[in-house]
Formats: C-alpha cells, sequence, structure tokens
C-alpha cells in the first residue's frame, strides 16, 4: 500500500459526509418503523380474525346430549374441611 492509500484510510470523515450518513440512515429506519407498523397491523388482524372465528365456531356447534344433562360445574376457593 502506498502512503497515500494509508491517508485516506485513517482520513475522518467531513462533516457533510457524517450528516449524510446520518440522513441516509434516518431514511432506513423510517422504512423499518413503517414494516413493522405493517406488519403489528397484520398480526393483530390475524388474532381478530381467529378469535372471530373461535365465536362463530362455538355458535354454531350444537351442544352435545351430555352437556344439556348436566349442570354447570362451579369450583369454590374455599377450603373443604
Amino acid at each position: 500500500m502506498s502512503t497515500e492509500n494509508l491517508e485516506q484510510e485513517q482520513k475522518a470523515p467531513t462533516k457533510e459526509e457524517v450528516i449524510e450518513f446520518f440522513q441516509e440512515q434516518i431514511e432506513v429506519k423510517k422504512v423499518q418503523l413503517e414494516l413493522q407498523e405493517i406488519n403489528t397491523a397484520l398480526a393483530v388482524g390475524r388474532a381478530e380474525e381467529l378469535k372471530a372465528l373461535a365465536f362463530i365456531a362455538q355458535l354454531t356447534t350444537p351442544p352435545s346430549e351430555k352437556e344439556e344433562d348436566s349442570e354447570p360445574k362451579t369450583r369454590s376457593l374455599k377450603k373443604e374441611k
């Protein structure tokens, strides 16, 4: 390597270069944030869809004969003596 190449590698970036670098990073981060927001909205939408499907399944499933004859089971938190 020549001394000229070493000097270029060790040269500190100029103020303009630093500003340009950070502006590029800001643009990248904005796009990353937008993608994250889209992914979050998609996950929420899927969760709501699954919740609605489970609710519909409960409404459309006929109760079994065992469930109709038996009383609802309740539990107590009191200690039995």
